[in-house]
């Protein structure tokens, strides 16, 4: 009983006790506990004589306030007390209010702005392709949103003593290139197309990618709307695809490459078979070998052998060599080259001009054409024929007249949808015939044996060697003449 007279000793000197007013709590030696950081409160009764009326919930605030307990009150705690005669324990009778911190101002970034770690596959390997993989915005794509600093809330101790709470502070507004911001949203967006990296706070859209070093299985796939620079090798199993250009400074094995632009292979490229390139652009390599070329344009190199190449330009192969050898080489505009096949005749197969599949595909959509002429014709006299009859017949038969309708309306409609698609194509088609005729094959050098010179339908395998020749067609006929230098 002497620790707990200390204890109300030193509270009554705290809070400047009025013992007048409490005399009974303060007689019978009752007291109030409060923990170190001022935030909670404990009330300990002693029991009343007999014939001694219950304490009441003021006589018990009166006896905290003059211990100093000004704030907190747990009103519930402090009935029970009274009400149930709680004595010699302790019991929680305020809680002071901690202050809630003010949260800083911060950006929401709208692309993963965390730093790249090797992802751990569930079978124990590595996958490195996840640590070099692009992140690729569009104009006007959401980057980044600012979130205001938030102020927080002030606390208060169960001695009534304010707890200031953290002051939030706002943060400076994002700096990064071709990045725009909405002041009024605290909205930023991308102003060009290419790859989003957040370095040292600043965003920057760049719209090349460049690698120094060799591309390799452990890269993966690499998928950008910009530019594509490589200043080592990509090795066998990477696919690179970009909106515009690719450019390779090494060599290049069995890779798929996909560019809207131009593809530049510096060292050239050894397909292996599975080496694919496709550009909606022009083609440019040392050397291509094994490899499947596709292109819009021009396809330059030094030397093709035995790979599948197909362009809507040129193929011209261009340097000392200027080789063509084995596979199947299609352009429609022309081929420029050196020499064709080799002297162990190779079969070689050289084409300009429009090829038989694009004319049969052009035949077939004719056919669909004057079918689905046909079938708007007969639609068409049935849609006639109801608009007569429902001009005639009575109410109830014109309903059914426009049921019927409504279900020959719609077919009408995708008939004639089929039939613009239908149109496009062909105009498509007779394009590329027109751009087709007049190529030609030209040799500045040898042609083997074992050569096969296509033009438009038309063949002619080479049966003896020969040199300085350029094909075309005359007089439905496919013939060399002589280059005359």
């Amino acid at each position: 009983m002497s620790d707990a007279l200390a204890a109300n000793q030193k509270l009554n000197e705290i809070g400047n006790y009025d013992d007048t007013m409490n005399s009974r709590l303060s007689m019978n030696q009752s007291y109030v506990r409060v923990d170190q950081d001022n935030m909670k409160a404990w009330l300990f009764l002693m029991p009343l004589a007999v014939n001694e009326a219950k304490y009441t919930v003021n006589e018990l605030e009166d006896f905290m306030k003059g211990n100093g307990i000004v704030s907190g009150y747990h009103k519930s705690n402090l009935k029970a007390m009274c009400k149930k005669s709680v004595y010699k324990r302790e019991i929680n009778v305020a809680n002071g209010k901690p202050p809630e911190d003010g949260v800083d101002g911060y950006f929401e970034y709208h692309f993963d702005a965390t730093k790249k770690e090797p992802e751990i596959k569930e079978d124990g390997t590595v996958d490195y392709a996840s640590v070099n993989k692009l992140i690729n915005v569009r104009v006007g794509d959401k980057l980044a949103t600012y979130h205001q600093a938030a102020q927080g809330i002030d606390g208060e101790d169960v001695l009534g003593n304010v707890l200031k709470a953290k002051i939030a502070k706002d943060i400076p507004i994002l700096r990064g290139t071709y990045v725009s911001r909405r002041d009024t949203e605290n909205i930023y967006f991308a102003e060009r197309e290419g790859k989003v990296e957040l370095r040292d706070g600043k965003i920057d859209i760049q719209n090349i990618h460049e690698v120094f070093a060799d591309v390799d299985i452990n890269t993966g796939k690499i998928e950008f709307f910009g530019d594509v620079i490589i200043n080592g090798n990509v090795e066998s199993g990477v696919t690179i695809r970009a909106g515009r250009n690719i450019e390779v400074r090494g060599s290049v094995e069995a890779a798929s490459l996909f560019a809207g632009g131009d593809v530049i292979l510096q060292r050239g490229i050894q397909g292996q078979q599975r080496g694919r390139v496709s550009a909606r652009g022009q083609v440019f390599a040392k050397f291509i070998e094994q490899t499947i070329i596709n292109a819009g344009g021009d396809i330059v190199a030094d030397t093709i052998m035995n790979s599948r190449v197909n362009t809507d330009g040129k193929v011209i192969l261009s340097g000392k060599r200027g080789m063509l050898i084995g596979g199947y080489t299609h352009a429609l505009l022309g081929v420029a080259t050196s020499s064709i096949g080799n002297d162990v005749e190779t079969r070689t197969v050289v084409h300009v001009g429009c090829e038989a599949e694009v004319i049969e595909k052009g035949i077939s959509l004719k056919k669909r054409e004057v079918q689905v002429r046909n079938m708007l014709s007969d639609l068409n006299e049935e849609l006639e024929e109801l608009k007569k009859k429902s001009a005639i017949y009575g109410e109830q038969q014109q309903k059914m007249l426009e049921i019927t309708a409504a279900k020959v309306l719609p077919q009408e409609k995708e008939l004639k949808e089929e039939l613009a698609v239908l149109l496009d194509d062909q105009q498509e088609i007779q394009s590329m015939i027109a751009k087709g005729k007049g190529s030609s094959i030209r040799v500045d050098g040898n042609i083997y044996r074992g050569a096969v010179i296509c033009i438009s339908q038309l063949q002619m395998p080479v049966e003896n060697n020969t040199m300085f020749m350029e094909y075309t067609i005359q007089g439905g006929l496919v013939v060399g003449n002589v280059i005359i230098r």
